[in-house]
């Protein structure tokens, strides 16, 4: 079951319209009905409007996340902050985007986050990938690390230069198209190397590889390590 939490009504109902069929949905609208809903029904997947902070601040939003194990939490905002994004994948959030987004988006979330992965919206990833960036140099400028570690060089090891290349594009949130025309190789043969990048870094897909090359991998446990 998919839970939608939203105070907007006319929000909700575009959601289900994009779910609709696909999955079988509860909606709530407020706090109580939130915490009863995830404690009675354990949903595999909720969607949660945190636009107007109905439902508590980041940080009791946050409690939710680590409260329900079971259900993996996507949580949108009209007005997406990037801090508050890093602060709910790292308690457990298996995604995040804006609250209007395409019904198709809507589904590929869901779709998305019930495998395991992590889903963040396309225009978001930089920059949401620059506030880990400034977390993990953060840690490791608080914390004695061994002499010439780089989160980046290790991800990057045992990657051709070419595979570096794309991982670099990949990672600033460049599509295949771009970094075909940018590389001058056809996007076949950059979806042929990302498939070996994948698998050389074990990661499931794009917003993976980008956590993994960045460092956010020390941040917040990616799906494959769970």
């Amino acid at each position: 079951m998919i839970l939608l939490a939203s105070s907007s009504q006319s929000l909700c109902r575009r959601w289900r319209n994009a779910l609709a069929g696909r999955y079988p949905l509860h909606q709530v609208s407020d706090r109580q009905a939130l915490m009863l809903s995830l404690r009675e029904h354990q949903p595999a997947v909720l969607f949660l409007d945190h636009s107007t902070q109905h439902f508590g601040p980041t940080r009791l939003v946050c409690r939710y996340i680590k409260s329900a194990p079971r259900t993996k939490f996507v949580i949108l905002s009209s007005d997406p902050s990037p801090i508050a994004a890093v602060q709910f994948i790292r308690a457990g959030a298996k995604g995040y985007s804006g609250s209007v987004i395409a019904p198709s988006l809507i589904c590929k979330a869901a779709s998305v986050v019930i495998k395991g992965e992590i889903w963040i919206g396309r225009k978001l990833l930089p920059v949401i990938l620059d506030e880990f960036v400034r977390a993990a140099d953060t840690t490791l400028m608080t914390k004695e690390t061994p002499p010439g570690y780089s989160p980046a060089t290790n991800a990057f090891a045992g990657l051709s230069p070419r595979e570096r290349e794309i991982t670099s594009l990949v990672a600033s949130g460049q599509q295949n198209k771009f970094i075909s025309s940018k590389l001058q190789i056809s996007e076949k043969t950059v979806k042929a190397h990302l498939t070996t990048i994948f698998r050389k870094l074990g990661v499931d897909g794009r917003t993976q590889l980008a956590l993994a090359v960045t460092g956010a991998h020390r941040q917040i446990a990616l799906p494959h390590q769970l």
